[in-house]
C-alpha cells in the first residue's frame, strides 16, 4: 500500500470490508454498549454480536492462554539454593 491511498483502501485492506458495509450486515445483530472514563476523557464500546466466531476455537484458545501465562508465572519465580 502506498501513502496515497485512502481511509477507505486502507479499511478495505485490513478485512475486505467498508464500515458502512460492515454496519449494514450487522446492523440486526445484539450489540452491548458500555461507558468507561479513562482519565479526563470518555471511551464508549459497542461490541456487535454477529454469531460468526467458533465457540470451542474460542474457549480453546483462551484456556490455552491462561494456562500457559500460568505456567510463565511459575517459571519466572526465582529459585534459592
Amino acid at each position: 500500500m502506498n501513502n496515497n491511498d485512502t481511509a477507505v483502501d486502507k479499511e478495505k485492506a485490513v478485512n475486505g470490508k467498508t464500515m458502512q458495509a460492515m454496519n449494514e450486515q450487522y446492523k440486526n445483530c445484539k450489540t452491548e454498549r458500555r461507558e468507561y472514563q479513562i482519565g479526563k476523557g470518555r471511551c464508549v464500546i459497542v461490541r456487535h454480536y454477529c454469531g460468526d466466531k467458533d465457540l470451542s476455537e474460542v474457549l480453546y484458545r483462551n484456556a490455552f492462554e491462561r494456562a500457559f501465562s500460568e505456567v510463565m508465572t511459575i517459571n519466572r519465580t526465582p529459585q534459592t539454593t
